[in-house]
């Protein structure tokens, strides 16, 4: 999707432009996105020749061009995704990302997208979407909405399902978050879905070397729009290493997105 296409969509739906810019101010359309994070990243000595790609993303066919894009960007790509693009690969998954990741001066380099994702149709409804070879619209996230639906009929299942653990993972970690009697609609889940999704990054990357590993973490939303458009909200964008500092240092490329409370500096959570 091309600059002049996004436009393009944003003058013929007119409802969908004012929905997008709404609820998620500053997205961008994918293509903008991804060349702004890839600039960015290059000052600072990442570059397809030494980068590995890693995405959290959620596992619908819908968010594939993402993870294309990412591919495209940074090559050989580990894939972390999950049912709502919570991060649920552990130690031992990160151990296999990052023993994949290439060695150029002693140095492992990789660059982690983490984001949840949202639909809006061409008439501004939020959630809906309309998929190839099914004519009624279905959710995305479904997972999320699933949860909103729960909350809202006031029937939660709050056990372990062995055969539904994603979809159990998400819920509770939902559920840690919200007070009792709370009632969120799915653009609030969403933007809690991102700020837990964060935070588990930030908790499962803290324990790597600094010193071995430089990394950037990059969260969003990814967004659906009419005719299969893609568009990202931006949330964070930091780097990580030793030579950056102590902390995870900003990279301040995103002016006119609305921080969601995802922090990015501080020791992380007690495990």
């Amino acid at each position: 999707m091309t600059a002049n296409t996004a436009s393009a969509i944003a003058a013929q739906f007119p409802e969908f432009d004012k929905a997008l810019h709404h609820y998620f101010p500053g997205a961008l359309p994918l293509p903008k996105y991804m060349s702004r994070t890839a600039k960015a990243l290059s000052k600072y000595g990442f570059e397809e020749e030494n980068t590995m790609g890693m995405i959290a993303i959620c596992r619908d066919e819908q968010t594939d061009p993402l993870y294309e894009a990412v591919v495209r960007y940074w090559g050989k790509t580990f894939n972390c995704c999950s049912l709502a693009g919570f991060v649920t690969m552990g130690k031992t998954g990160l151990a296999a990302a990052t023993a994949h990741t290439p060695i150029q001066n002693g140095l492992r380099r990789f660059v982690f997208y983490a984001m949840p994702h949202i639909a809006i149709s061409r008439n501004g409804d939020i959630g809906l979407i309309y998929r190839e070879g099914v004519e009624t619209p279905s959710h995305a996230c479904g997972a999320l909405e699933t949860i909103v639906e729960e909350l809202a009929a006031g029937h939660l299942n709050l056990e372990t399902d062995m055969q539904d653990i994603e979809q159990t993972i998400v819920r509770q970690k939902i559920l840690s978050q919200l007070r009792y009697g709370d009632q969120v609609n799915l653009i609030d889940l969403t933007k809690l879905a991102s700020t837990i999704i964060a935070t588990d990054v930030r908790n499962l990357l803290s324990r790597l070397d600094t010193t071995v590993f430089h990394y950037a973490v990059i969260h969003g939303i990814q967004i659906h729009g009419p005719f299969e458009s893609q568009w990202v909200y931006p949330v964070n964008f930091f780097i990580v290493g030793q030579q950056f500092g102590e902390e995870p240092y900003p990279l301040d490329t995103f002016t006119k997105g609305e921080p969601i409370a995802a922090q990015v500096s501080g020791k992380p959570d007690a495990e």
